[in-house]
């Protein structure tokens, strides 16, 4: 099979190509981000539970985050763009046909088969992303996630306009869309197919692999998505329940939250291509810790500014984790991707829901943020502890 060659640091970027990617990942996260506007709407029509109901929004996180790590594997093994166009697909597929299910069970099958297409599409388009980058892949992999940025905050916002006109049919919100986009990376396959080092390239690429520093870095990425998403998770009920802030108000305080995480990314990117990886981290975690301070101290525009910006510093270092997970496993890029998205970035969140939303219920809201406010600064001092990649330079040398 023809295959359009990767970028290299002397060619600069594909940025077609990386653009591509983050079309599809667009898509695929507007997948992820639809289902729970579309909870509700499940719930009326089936007479669900409340567990019911959450089970529905379970079975997506876990299916799309906790099967990376396999197709991983599998992407590391042989070139499969088929992940690219079909994951967009099936996770399409999957959304859509959750609206014409009949039944519960029937969504819940219909929401695993999405999480599939999901699982399947990020290792691959990281590892691709990656060989496209031309030797800057914090700054590909930050338009990468930005497209996905985009498209979990847009996927509920495009389902709920139709949820008035077609119920749980709503889903359709997203097949043209969709299909649009995986019939782009279809046509693009070729362009997208960044060959896989041979066997005995990946071998001396293993070499330069640094499983304690991996480790080490999910560790530090997981505390980073327990703030990041135990502070969705409560404040906004601080906002509305405790402030006296109206629902849309809070709304617009989670979405400004977002977009600042989306800008935060680009920035975090080019930041650590003059300073390095590391010293990122270490410098832009601590000032989480003010910022969410500075929420719970003043309950008015200052308290909200900062809970914004915390968004900005805290979600600057998204790709730049996922680029340095993949320089610990030079030769596994797609797994690196899969382990750094798919648990550290996503499936770590449940724990830090469960406990900091049990210390909320024995103590209050504002208690649990407090204690949460000071975990960018334990984040900040592991991340001092990052060791550099072994060999890193003359491992991408050989897998190439």
């Amino acid at each position: 099979m023809t295959t359009h060659p990767h970028a290299s640091a002397s060619t600069g970027p594909d940025r077609g190509g990386i653009g591509l990617l983050a079309a599809g990942h667009f898509i695929i996260d507007a997948t992820v981000g639809a289902v729970p506007a579309l909870i509700p709407v499940f719930t009326a029509l089936y007479a669900l539970s409340d567990l019911a109901a959450s089970m529905i929004l379970g079975a997506s996180l876990l299916i799309s985050s906790a099967i990376q790590p396999v197709f991983g594997v599998l992407a590391d093994r042989r070139a499969t763009s088929v992940f690219l166009w079909g994951g967009v697909a099936v996770a399409v597929a999957g959304l859509v046909l959750a609206g014409f299910a009949g039944g519960y069970l029937g969504v819940i099958a219909c929401i695993v088969g999405s999480g599939l297409g999901v699982a399947a599409f990020h290792p691959e388009a990281a590892r691709v992303t990656n060989r496209l980058s031309g030797g800057r892949p914090a700054t590909g992999l930050a338009w990468f996630m930005v497209g996905g940025n985009a498209g979990f905050a847009a996927g509920p916002l495009l389902v709920a306009l139709f949820i008035p006109w077609l119920d749980a049919r709503a889903t359709l919100a997203l097949l043209i869309p969709g299909a649009v986009v995986a019939a782009v990376l279809f046509a693009h396959r070729a362009r997208l197919s960044a060959p896989v080092p041979a066997a005995t390239a990946r071998a001396d690429a293993a070499r330069a692999d640094h499983v304690p520093g991996l480790v080490l870095l999910i560790v530090v990425t997981s505390m980073r998505t327990w703030i990041q998403f135990v502070g969705l998770a409560l404040v906004p009920l601080v906002l509305i329940d405790d402030r006296g802030f109206s629902e849309s108000a809070g709304g617009y305080a989670v979405a400004a939250y977002a977009a600042a995480g989306a800008l935060g990314t680009l920035a975090g990117a080019a930041l650590s291509e003059r300073i390095g990886a590391r010293a990122m981290l270490v410098t832009t975690m601590p000032v989480v810790a003010p910022l969410l301070a500075g929420f719970l101290i003043d309950d008015g525009v200052i308290g909200l500014a900062c809970f914004v910006a915390s968004g900005f510093f805290l979600l600057g270092s998204f790709s730049v984790t996922v680029a340095m997970g993949q320089a610990y496993l030079p030769g596994r890029l797609a797994l690196a991707a899969g382990l750094m998205i798919g648990f550290a970035a996503i499936g770590s969140a449940p724990p830090g829901l469960a406990l900091f939303g049990a210390l909320a219920d024995a103590t209050s809201r504002e208690a649990a943020l407090w204690l949460l406010a000071a975990l960018p600064l334990v984040a900040g001092a592991l991340a001092l502890f990052l060791p550099a990649p072994r060999g890193y330079a003359a491992a991408r040398e050989a897998a190439a």
